[in-house]
């Protein structure tokens, strides 16, 4: 289906949009065809036009923790970012009960149930992205999960919009059943304890100032590039070679073992480990998806080689 043809459908459609600008990773090349949308009820209606005209489709959101390649295919590249301003993005109810449309950013989401005085997510203060992305990754720093206190998850699943219960989200380490199913996620209902505004806010801050000493404003990366090994998955035998101290609530750190295997300051093309964490992988300037792929292939397997570990990527590579 040619641009016209698209133009016609979607209007308000855009045509050779870069794709890297709208990513942390800065990665990614021109997409013919571009659709932004503001709520979730344009986002189904987006795929149900594409659905009937047969146009393929890839949707994305915050842009982190993802990486689009060089040459983008020819399908309709969708843009989910709810307006932070809409009167129904996010609702709280007396009793700490939470509704937050998927597209809305968690950084948004965070600041507000704290201004509320509700507990449960200022762990997840400074991991970028939207509400929806996190829903999928199972997002979690220091100790919490953005599952820990979910109730269910709104979805469309291509043919009616329905909700799922958290069981049914089948949540893991880093990992959901909406990285399997075709189910975009369209909002997600908390239920948060009561807690202090003031020290929940004096904690966000906290975590937000580590972070950013360990993510600087302005690197050109995904954030970690790989998930941490449970402890559970590793053998015996591998778990000997490793400093006991080391590991944390039943992970082995991933920027550990890379550190031990000399990974820090590695390159290849534009694409390098920086100096300062070894799970970290930064854009030069120029990187390619290609090269950050081979660059993640031979950090895997120096940690193969050492410790023979399996690690396993965090971020997603989007067709």
């Amino acid at each position: 289906m040619t641009v016209k043809n698209l133009k016609q459908i979607w209007p308000t459609g855009q045509t050779k949009v870069s794709l890297a600008e709208l990513t942390t990773f800065k990665i990614g090349g021109v997409a013919p065809f571009y659709l932004a949308v503001k709520d979730k009820q344009s986002l189904v209606e987006a795929v149900k036009k594409a659905q009937t005209t047969k146009i393929s489709y890839v949707i994305f959101a915050g842009g982190s923790n993802v990486v689009f390649p060089g040459r983008p295919s020819t399908k309709l590249y969708i843009h989910y970012l709810t307006n932070p301003l809409a009167k129904d993005a996010l609702t709280i109810g007396p009793t700490g009960q939470v509704y937050v449309e998927a597209g809305l950013s968690l950084a948004s989401l965070i600041k507000k149930v704290i201004s509320q005085g509700r507990a449960g997510l200022e762990s997840l203060s400074g991991i970028p992205g939207t509400v929806g992305g996190a829903v999928v990754g199972n997002a979690g720093a220091y100790g919490q999960s953005i599952s820990d206190h979910l109730l269910a998850v709104e979805i469309f699943d291509g043919q009616v919009i329905r909700w799922v219960d958290r069981v049914t989200c089948r949540f893991n380490y880093r990992d959901s059943i909406f990285k399997y199913k075709p189910w975009l996620v369209l909002g997600v209902k908390f239920k948060l304890t009561k807690g202090n505004t003031e020290t929940l806010t004096k904690k966000s801050r906290q975590i937000i100032k580590i972070r950013q000493a360990k993510y600087k404003p302005g690197l050109a990366c995904p954030g970690s590039y790989f998930k941490n090994p449970l402890v559970s998955k590793v053998s015996a035998r591998s778990l000997k070679l490793v400093d006991p101290t080391k590991i944390i609530d039943g992970k082995i750190p991933a920027g550990y073992l890379l550190e031990v295997v000399g990974a820090k300051g590695l390159k290849q093309g534009q694409m390098a480990v920086v100096d300062f964490h070894g799970n970290l992988i930064m854009n030069l300037g120029g990187g390619t998806a290609s090269d950050a792929k081979k660059l993640a292939t031979r950090l895997k397997q120096k940690v193969q080689d050492r410790f023979g570990i399996t690690l396993e990527e965090e971020v997603r590579f989007l067709p």
